[in-house]
């Protein structure tokens, strides 16, 4: 039973401070750092998808996912990932996710071709509809079209129509930058006070 008072909970209540100060303190970067000032565009980004897509490409960046090698085994993993939710009824639920949904977010003989192909072509371009497979668990399709048309306003991603019609993404970098530097702080902050 988790106790209500002492000193375990004062620490818990610093780690929840430091947790909300961090997020808060991420979205005021985000938004001093995005091209655009307009208030709508500004309340998008202070949106938890942005936090998400950020999370995820500052991941990314973490891992080493920069050749198509790389990419080819990040697709494999999250096929292995999918097929493991499909096996799992109650997680899926918890997700929020149908089995057909899971399921149309993997990685086939038609949609992986493209996936290295563009990343080959470019390091970290990566196809709008593939982005979103990646991101099945935490947004809709939808919620990633829109992020990254927030984020390419804001000035970092950047969006091209490949010829094949389908619309290609790839980062400046600047939202990993923010992200890094928020967990950066949030970690030297919960040393100082001796949380971590």
């Amino acid at each position: 039973m988790l106790e209500w008072n002492g000193d375990e909970l004062a620490l818990d209540i610093s780690l929840l401070e430091q947790v909300r100060a961090a997020r808060i303190g991420f979205s005021d970067r985000v938004c001093a750092a995005s091209a655009s000032a307009d208030e709508k565009h500004l309340a998008q980004l202070r949106s938890e998808p942005t936090y998400l897509m950020a999370e995820f490409l500052y991941s990314m960046k973490v891992f080493g996912i920069n050749t198509a090698e790389d990419i080819e085994r990040f697709a494999d993993l999250h096929n292995d990932y999918v097929v493991s939710l499909t096996r799992d009824p109650a997680k899926l639920q918890r997700l929020g996710l149908s089995q057909d949904r899971a399921l149309a977010s993997m990685f086939t003989a038609d949609t992986k071709p493209r996936l290295i192909q563009n990343w080959a072509d470019k390091s970290g371009a990566i196809d709008q509809s593939n982005l979103a497979r990646f991101l099945v668990a935490v947004m809709s399709s939808e919620t990633c079209r829109k992020t990254l048309i927030d984020f390419e306003t804001a000035g970092f991603m950047q969006r091209t129509r490949s010829p094949y019609g389908t619309m290609v993404v790839w980062s400046t970098g600047k939202i990993e930058e923010i992200f890094g530097e928020m967990l950066r702080n949030l970690r030297l902050g919960l040393q100082q006070l001796k949380i971590l």
